[in-house]
């Protein structure tokens, strides 16, 4: 079982929402193109560490906004996060959310990538996995030693490949975001979610 995508495509199926990702090649996938994605916007993290104090805050965002933009499928991965409310929501609701939930990704980018010691990202290894999806393992090292494990899963947005999901030492960001967003919706409703949403990115805002 998985979610569709209005292109026809299963995404994240239940087991890769969890990192329970099946291995089995069900089709020909070049990994390259996806690789090649992941290269450049960690290149374009590292460039924004190395500049940190100098671009302050809203300097990174703004050079993030387009690197995040263009990777991530900010749009699909908003809609998971909302799991069953989303067909609940309006076309405004849905669009506020998107447009909050992007402010979000790009303004936790730029207040946690503040400074550089000598990082460096490296690919480990990229597979294809089930359904035509590509995951990218890489690493985050910090004076030859490792700091983290990125793995990122990729798949086919039109003629692009666009990050669905990232699992940062073995946690799945998305199962996080869905666990507390849909929580918040049950509990308070969806605008408390969306004000929780632009409280963040407000509190992000104010980092150096």
């Amino acid at each position: 079982m998985g979610w569709q995508k209005s292109g026809g495509r299963v995404g994240i199926s239940a087991c890769v929402f969890i990192l329970c990702i099946g291995m089995a090649q069900a089709h020909a996938v070049s990994v390259q193109p996806a690789v090649a994605v992941i290269a450049r916007f960690q290149q374009t993290l590292l460039s924004v560490m190395k500049k940190a104090p100098e671009l302050g805050f809203k300097g990174r965002y703004r050079i993030l906004a387009p690197a995040v933009r263009e990777s991530h499928d900010l749009p699909f991965i908003a809609e998971i996060t909302v799991g069953p409310y989303w067909p609940q929501l309006t076309a405004a609701a849905r669009a506020a959310f998107v447009r909050t939930f992007t402010q979000l990704t790009v303004a936790t980018y730029a207040a946690q990538f503040d400074g550089y010691s000598g990082e460096a990202f490296q690919e480990t290894a990229a597979h294809a996995v089930a359904g035509g999806d590509v995951l990218v393992e890489t690493t985050l090292t910090a004076h030859g030693r490792k700091e983290a494990t990125l793995d990122y899963l990729l798949a086919q947005s039109g003629s692009h490949w666009k990050i669905d999901n990232i699992v940062a030492n073995g946690v799945s960001d998305l199962a996080l975001k869905r666990a507390q967003y849909t929580a918040v919706i049950q509990n308070k409703g969806f605008p408390a979610l969306l004000a929780m949403l632009r409280v963040k990115v407000a509190q992000l805002s104010k980092a150096r």
